[in-house]
């Protein structure tokens, strides 16, 4: 945001505070940048046939261990019937907790999967 014109930011909803975090609230309080906090269960419309559907993370599964990376943002993409999961920052015990709540139907089920780094 320092580099290039941003309007609109979408972020995962935060359970704890950092100075990074604080430094972007700064950042785009300055720059007038529109914020949207989601979290699992919201969907974000881009246009006809193209959304994200918020997968994590969820107050209501809200994880201490290591919370900035396993509350990060996952989101499974979707356009006609093209599909793709983005895993965020999160690790193994965010994934189970993810899978456990997720598991039972195609929800997860997708054309591509970007892993998170931390699996590797």
């Amino acid at each position: 945001m320092q580099e290039i014109r941003v309007r609109n930011v979408i972020i995962g909803k935060q359970f704890e505070d950092s100075e990074n975090y604080q430094k972007f609230l700064k950042l785009v309080k300055e720059r007038n940048v529109k914020v949207y906090m989601v979290e699992a269960g919201k969907r974000i419309n881009i246009e006809k046939d193209l959304y994200f559907d918020v997968l994590w993370p969820s107050s209501k599964q809200v994880i201490s261990e290591n919370g900035i990376n396993n509350n990060s943002l996952v989101c499974k993409m979707m356009y006609q019937k093209f599909s793709m999961l983005f895993t965020g920052d999160i690790e193994e015990v965010a994934e189970k907790a993810i899978v456990e709540k997720y598991g039972n139907n195609n929800i997860l089920k997708s054309t591509v999967l970007k892993i998170a780094h931390h699996r590797f």
